[in-house]
């Protein structure tokens, strides 16, 4: 016959949605600015909207997980916790690997920017100032993907970090609560 635990409730998840709104607020903010947009648009290479989805796919993942800590305390506990335990570990090895792959996409888009960048110096063919502005605009574009891609990568990287941190809190106080005597 399984137990159940009458053990306090986990918050994590009331405390992921204040997060997850508090992110949308501030991405409403930047887009009514015009920043989003000035983004999105000023990095040629795409990767911007890779990191962004990659992005958005773990928080969603990260929300479901949360909400799934909280429903293990109304779980009866008649399982092995060392295998819930190796469960709970890849999943947060899933969240930690994304933050550190929109990380290198954007250290990736910066080298990419930076080629861009550097490709008109080799297609100039004198040194009039008509050919120099064209190179010089040309040059700031590359600088741009180079940029917000590092700016994307960067904020998603810190975002990502800070949700799992939160949901690594959230399955320790869970596992720790499993492994209390119920006496």
């Amino acid at each position: 016959m399984s137990e159940y635990r009458s053990g306090p409730q986990n918050a994590s998840f009331l405390q992921g949605l204040i997060l997850a709104g508090l992110i949308v607020f501030a991405g409403f903010l930047l887009n009514e600015q015009g920043l989003i947009g000035l983004l999105l648009a000023g990095d040629r290479s795409g990767i911007s909207y890779l990191i962004a989805g990659i992005w958005l796919v773990l928080t969603l993942r990260w929300l479901w997980l949360l909400r799934w800590v909280q429903r293990q305390y109304d779980l009866p506990t008649d399982f092995d916790a060392q295998h819930r335990e190796a469960i709970l570990a890849r999943w947060l090895n899933h969240g930690w690997f994304a933050a550190d792959a929109v990380l290198k996409l954007g250290l990736l888009g910066t080298i990419i920017g930076f080629i861009l960048m550097l490709a008109p110096i080799s297609k100039l063919s004198g040194y009039d100032a008509a050919s120099l502005q064209a190179a010089l605009g040309e040059m700031s574009a590359g600088m741009a993907v180079a940029l917000y891609t590092t700016l994307t990568g960067l904020v998603a990287n810190l975002l990502l970090r800070l949700q799992f941190q939160i949901l690594s809190d959230a399955m320790q106080e869970y596992l720790l609560e499993l492994g209390r005597d119920p006496s």
